[in-house]
């Protein structure tokens, strides 16, 4: 493998456009273009400019750190949901749900109705025959 190496200074003619080269984006942000740093002269330079490192780094750990703790916590979030409505959903197709029960007694009584809608008070064709209201008067009679 070969490696080329610039004889411009690194930093000089490092950007973060550069960082983005190749990578495709449906929201591109837009990236500022950091300004080239000179190299450090004398050590007070290389300190300074190693203390800002040490500085971004340590700032980069902690979005790092709180970005783990976000994504964790919201992990933890989603699990519980999962859990919930699969608990929601056995108890929907249970055959023993309330709304099960709800749906045979409905079906029973729309078939009773329709029967007393179809038949009516003739009561054809039935083998047994459905039992009859008293009239609201005591004194009427049937003929």
């Amino acid at each position: 493998m070969t490696r080329v190496v610039r004889a411009q200074p690194y930093l000089g003619c490092m950007t973060n456009s550069q960082a983005t080269v190749g990578r495709t984006s449906r929201h591109p942000r837009p990236r500022t273009v950091t300004k080239s740093v000179a190299l450090p002269v004398s050590r007070a330079e290389t300190l300074e400019l190693r203390d800002l490192l040490e500085a971004n780094l340590h700032a980069l750990q902690a979005v790092q750190d709180e970005h783990r703790r976000m994504l964790e916590m919201s992990l933890r979030t989603i699990d519980s949901a999962a859990t919930e409505l699969r608990s929601d959903l056995r108890a929907i197709t249970s055959t023993r749900a309330p709304w099960v029960k709800a749906l045979a007694e409905t079906r029973a009584l729309l078939f009773v109705a329709l029967r007393e809608v179809i038949v009516g008070a003739h009561e054809a064709e039935l083998s047994m025959h459905l039992p009859q209201q008293e009239p609201a008067d005591p004194h009427h009679r049937v003929r």
